[in-house]
């Protein structure tokens, strides 16, 4: 570890009693254990060692005049950081302005002194400019400032196991190149594979040079174990200089803390941080975004729950056009509430009962014969040309009786924002009437109704799951039973490899129902009874 102090767990119990007891030598004893370790944190997020002395400041006047809201003293450590990290981010976006009278520019204490090893120091410097800033401040947190992955994920606003992914990924990556530079100048002799690739190179590597050893390291037993011997993460986290507060910057803190006159500073101070979790840990705009969702999920119920009684209503209305006819729902643009698409019938709805088949594969042939099965010619309708007012049944209907009903289903693949997605359904060759059932976390609304010959509807499916998971959305009808299988993400779902797209499935009939390329769509087919 670097020349800082070291604050063992005990003492982090005893400051964090003290803190909660308002102790007048409290901040004193906070920041002597704790300003060094939150200042070089501090720089190596803004590359600005004033404003990182500010947000030190007002880190630690938090941290005193808010210990109530600590929930265990033994994550003091974490929670400091991440009252750090959180005044970093309130500057970088402008939101926070030096306070007046503040002075221009500190002398930091303590001089730079050369590296003892100019070639790795360099190395370590550019490799951490080519990681990500979430891998870089998981390294710092942990290699540099001895935060375990649990402490790192509390301070990034992340699980425990994404900070174990990412301090992963960023250890790997310097420990390899690392390795590279080292090996080439001792590690020829044990490794002739390593020897061949560098043949007689001297002098500092070139990237792609270090680049090309890096990925032999990787895959060679031999160099894997000279690298584990002679490279650490920690140890190289140390070639770096440590950025040590301003001399002043203590005397400021402390009058902060328990000057009276300062109570209107510290009343500004501490506005900023009024939103906490119930740890007390100050809530960054990373984490209410990955809360919006949740929170917009009981409108999408409410609204879901609208469009299906408004369905309903326009349904049942719509019987009176004629004998034997539904009217269409349609929803309107500017009502921003999306209703049921044309001839869906939710359950409640009387309609005329018509003969339906199991939703098993149709045979390959079929042969009417004079006795015709009870299912398909009722024996107690009369004959269709005796009652011209009456609409025909489905089976003496000409060419179309002939025909092949078809029901497909397009799928989301993934919900988006808000746990909601739309899936729509459409009917071909004859009418088609449905239910859905939907698993593992999932509701759909409209769970039933009925599509005319060529009509097309929406039904809406939504999770109010917190973590991240897939379900099955199943449709049953006279045409087959398609089914969507979907996905959604949760607030602190895993981000350690990047989404890809869902595959698609190509329609029976391309032509007739075209998809997306983010668009799944399952068809069934019969013969139409």
């Amino acid at each position: 570890m670097p020349g800082w102090p070291n604050a063992g767990r005990a003492d982090d119990h005893k400051l964090a009693e003290a803190l909660r007891r308002m102790d007048a030598h409290a901040p004193a004893s906070l920041y002597d254990a704790y300003a060094e370790r939150l200042h070089d944190y501090a720089c190596s997020l803004l590359r600005d060692e004033q404003a990182a002395a500010e947000a030190v400041h007002d880190a630690i006047v938090t941290a005193h005049a808010s210990a109530g809201r600590l929930g265990e003293a033994a994550k003091l450590r974490a929670w400091l950081y991440a009252l750090v990290r959180f005044q970093c981010a309130a500057r970088e976006r402008g939101r926070v302005t030096p306070p007046h009278g503040a002075p221009v520019r500190e002398e930091p204490r303590g001089v730079e002194e050369p590296p003892a090893d100019p070639e790795l120091t360099d190395l370590v410097h550019d490799v951490l400019t080519e990681l990500s800033r979430d891998e870089r401040e998981a390294l710092e947190l942990a290699a540099r400032h001895g935060l375990t992955p649990a402490e790192v994920g509390a301070v990034l606003g992340i699980t425990s196991r994404q900070a174990g992914t990412r301090l992963g990924r960023a250890r790997e990556h310097l420990e390899l190149a690392a390795a590279a530079v080292l090996l080439a100048r001792n590690g020829r002799a044990h490794c002739p594979d390593l020897s061949a690739m560098l043949d007689s190179w001297e002098g500092p590597l070139t990237q792609i040079l270090r680049r090309r050893l890096s990925g032999h390291i990787g895959g060679c037993e031999v160099c894997t174990e000279l690298r584990h011997r002679q490279v650490s993460a920690e140890k190289l986290l140390d070639l770096v200089p440590v950025a040590y507060p301003p001399l002043s910057l203590r005397r400021r803190v402390i009058d902060t803390c328990v000057n009276p006159e300062r109570e209107q500073t510290r009343t500004v101070i501490m506005q900023r941080t009024e939103q906490t979790d119930k740890s007390g840990f100050p809530v960054t705009v990373e984490r209410r975004s990955r809360r919006r969702p949740r929170r917009l999920t009981p409108v999408v119920i409410a609204a879901v729950c609208l469009l299906t009684a408004t369905g309903a209503v326009i349904v049942v209305s719509g019987q009176d056009e004629g004998p034997g006819r539904t009217g269409n729902a349609q929803a309107a643009p500017e009502d921003g509430v999306f209703s049921p698409g044309p001839d869906v019938t939710p359950e409640d709805t009387e309609l005329p009962e018509e003969p339906t088949e199991p939703a098993s594969s149709p045979t390959p042939s079929r042969t009417r014969t004079t006795e015709a099965p009870e299912a398909e010619v009722p024996s107690a309708a009369p004959p269709p040309r005796k009652r011209r007012n009456a609409p025909r049944p489905a089976a003496t209907r000409g060419p179309a009786a002939h025909s092949t009903a078809r029901f497909s289903a397009s799928c989301p693949g993934s919900l988006g924002e808000g746990g909601a997605g739309r899936i729509t359904l459409s009917a071909r060759g004859a009418a088609v009437t449905w239910s859905a059932s939907a698993g593992g976390g999932l509701s759909v609304q409209p769970s039933s109704g009925r599509l005319k010959a060529g009509a097309t509807a929406s039904v809406w499916v939504v999770t109010t799951a917190d973590a991240a998971g897939t379900g099955t959305v199943t449709f049953t009808s006279s045409a087959g039973s398609p089914s969507c299988t979907v996905s959604w993400s949760g607030s602190d779902d895993d981000i350690s490899e990047p989404p890809t797209d869902d595959p698609v499935t190509p329609t029976a009939d391309p032509s007739e129902t075209p998809t997306s390329s983010d668009t799944t769509v399952t068809e069934h087919t019969v013969p139409a009874t």
